[in-house]
């Protein structure tokens, strides 16, 4: 049996992490090196990537962001802000039979985890994407798991047939009411609209105006994504969505409109657009998300996607538990 290393992938095999995540199952936007870096930077955090290699072959890894609460605590986590997923990223074993995939991804995650242990880290949260379908090499480690929801749409000539009543008719509503739909980039609108969101509900929005537009830069200078907008006759923009891409599919990354003209059905026909659009440009499927939060199930759920289950976990040392207890009391 090959001895596995665990180590940080350098700056300069870079590009070999992004051969690794692009053929791996689990690979996504939010693992790139791109994403990683520019996200890390943005918040000021540190980002490591651990790699775990097989006779110097990088054969699999995981992202970590670290993090210091109240200068006493050691964390690491998969995922920050704007990154819904992370976790591990395994290599394919070409017609391999289920057992020797098993054994391989196996080795890959337990290697791993042996060297997060040694970090002495007091708490570590690993959110993976859909890909990760076996977490036991992590329940059987001590590893608490977290069950999550998205939705995939696959996407077809036939969406409009397959979604709901409801969701035609605020198709219909939108078009009436003279609402279209058009490609344009602007991030400084889609601030605006991400504000209007968060105000409406009496949050603030979990990112700073710089890291919004620091994202949309990066989305467009290296071509992750697209951004359209649904606008009434006169011009004025009412919803605005940004959509990302991999080899994959494109995933549903964030979204905001004018409470004004919520009613106007500007949302639905927003999404039915893009996701025309999308198929027209030969992307098969896309990552809705929004399956943890009741409000947007219920609206995405109507264009009739497959719900999906993808998986965290945690490990917490002693500490941990005993700050997190009494912060609660």
């Amino acid at each position: 049996m090959v001895a596995l290393e665990v180590e940080e992938v350098k700056g300069d095999e870079l590009h070999l992490w992004d051969a690794l995540v692009a053929g791996s199952a689990e690979g996504t936007v939010f693992h790139t090196s791109d994403w990683l870096v520019r996200n890390a930077s943005l918040q000021d955090r540190t980002l490591i990537l651990l790699g775990c290699y097989a006779d110097g072959e990088l054969i699999g890894g995981c992202p970590l962001f670290l993090s210091n609460p109240y200068k006493i605590l050691k964390i690491a986590s998969s995922t920050t802000i704007a990154t819904p997923y992370g976790g591990m990223v395994l290599s394919e074993i070409e017609n391999a039979k289920q057992r020797k995939r098993e054994l391989h991804n196996r080795m890959i995650i337990v290697s791993i985890l042996e060297h997060i242990a040694g970090e002495g880290f007091d708490h570590v949260n690993l959110v993976h994407s859909p890909g990760l379908q076996d977490i036991r090499a992590f329940t059987q480690n001590g590893w608490d798991p977290r069950v999550y929801y998205t939705y995939i749409l696959s996407l077809h000539d036939d969406l409009l047939k397959n979604t709901s009543k409801d969701v035609r008719q605020n198709i219909r509503k939108a078009q009436k009411h003279g609402i279209s739909t058009t490609k344009q980039f602007d991030p400084e609108i889609f601030w605006s609209l991400t504000m209007s969101t968060f105000t409406k509900q009496g949050k603030k929005p979990p990112f700073s105006r710089e890291h919004l537009l620091g994202l949309l830069d990066l989305i467009t200078s290296k071509n992750l994504g697209e951004m359209r907008v649904a606008h009434t006759s006169s011009g004025e923009i009412v919803a605005a969505e940004v959509t990302l891409w991999d080899p994959k599919m494109a995933h549903s990354w964030s979204a905001a409109s004018s409470e004004e003209h919520l009613s106007m059905g500007a949302a639905s026909l927003l999404c039915y657009d893009t996701f025309t659009g999308l198929s027209n440009l030969g992307v098969r499927r896309i990552n809705l998300m929004g399956g943890n939060m009741t409000q947007l199930s219920s609206f995405v759920s109507g264009f009739n996607p497959d719900l999906v289950p993808y998986f965290g976990v945690e490990y917490s040392r002693p500490k941990y538990a005993i700050l997190k207890r009494f912060k609660r009391e």
